[in-house]
Order: C-alpha cells, then sequence, then structure tokens
C-alpha cells in the first residue's frame, strides 16, 4: 500500500474542506413570513436526501433573514436560475433582505402550495414544506419533502435529466467564483 509524500498533496484549512466537493449546482431559496413578506438567499449547501417520500436539506445559517421565514412559515421553494441570472443570483448571495427587498430586483409569482414566492425567471422549482431541523454548526440544516415540483418544457429531457445544450446551471467553485457547463451528456 502507497503513502502520499508530503510533495504529492496541499493541506486544506478544515474550515475550508467542504469546497472539496465543489463544484455545487447554485439555488435560489425563497420564502415568506406570516405577513406575506417575500424573501430570497442564494445557496450551494441543497441536496437530495431521499427519494421515496422525495425530501431535499438546505443548510441556512440562523443570521439570514430566509432562516428566520422558513423557521416560522415550515416552507420555502428551491429555484433552479441558468447562468444568464448569474448577476442577480450574485445579488441576492451578497446582499441581506434585512436591508433590501431584494425580491423588488426579480419576475416574481406564486407558488402552486406554498406560500413562498417562485421566480419566474429560474428554470425548475421544487416546492417544499419543512419536516425536520438540525443543528450542524453555524448552520441549521432543514429536510423538508418536495410537494411540488416543475420545471420549463425545453429544460429535461425525456428521461428527467437536464438538456445542457440550453439549460447552463450556475454550479459554485467557492467564494465569488462560478462557472457552468460546455453542453453535452456522456452516457456510460
Amino acid at each position: 500500500m502507497g503513502v502520499l509524500s508530503a510533495v504529492d498533496v496541499l493541506n486544506v484549512p478544515r474550515e475550508k474542506a467542504y469546497r472539496l466537493l465543489h463544484p455545487k449546482l447554485v439555488v435560489v431559496i425563497s420564502s415568506s413570513d406570516e405577513y406575506g413578506r417575500g424573501n430570497v438567499m442564494t445557496a450551494a449547501w441543497a441536496m437530495p436526501v431521499s427519494s421515496a417520500p422525495p425530501m431535499v436539506v438546505v443548510a441556512i445559517s440562523p443570521k439570514r433573514l430566509t432562516y428566520e421565514y422558513v423557521k416560522s412559515s415550515k416552507e420555502f421553494v428551491i429555484n433552479v436560475p441558468s447562468i444568464d441570472l448569474i448577476d442577480q443570483v450574485r445579488y441576492f448571495g451578497s446582499v441581506s433582505g434585512k436591508e433590501e427587498n431584494k425580491l423588488s430586483r426579480a419576475k416574481v409569482g406564486n407558488g402552486r402550495r406554498v406560500k413562498a414566492p417562485i421566480l419566474l425567471d429560474s428554470i425548475a422549482w421544487l416546492e417544499c414544506k419543512v419536516t425536520n431541523e438540525v443543528e450542524a454548526g453555524d448552520h441549521v440544516l432543514f429536510i423538508a419533502e418536495v410537494i411540488e415540483a416543475y420545471v420549463k418544457k425545453d429544460a429535461l429531457e425525456e428521461d428527467i435529466t437536464y438538456n445542457l445544450e440550453r439549460f447552463k446551471p450556475i454550479l459554485h467553485l467557492g467564494g465569488d467564483s462560478y462557472t457552468t457547463t460546455i453542453g453535452g451528456k456522456v452516457t456510460f
């Protein structure tokens, strides 16, 4: 069994170790409070955790307004934007909803089954109801059941995978660095 030498590897600070799991799909979490005020935040820490029932998890810092809204309403929408929305997505991730109405810079619609708003320029939407919360360091994991999911028709292939010729997802590399796909699909 071989051993890696110090010449072969670069040590990564533990607090940045998560970047070794990037790139990650960038999404925008939308939520609303009990008075119908909406908010959005950019996130890359969202993923499926179950297919039966369909469930997802999102990691949200308690410092965020979105945390307050999701905690109180127990619902949110995962909006999946394309690369042409990168400026808007960066804005959503850099400005606090406590200071500005971020939704004023977006085309907003109503969710089908939740009160949280949807971003109409997104490619796909997952409407979610929170079933559990788990504290995890400086974030809270909101585990939620997907109660409705829909996508723009031309974004999907017949096998329910994205058509990467038509949809260019935003992928987060870390910090302020993003990328997207060059298209195509490889099947093994």
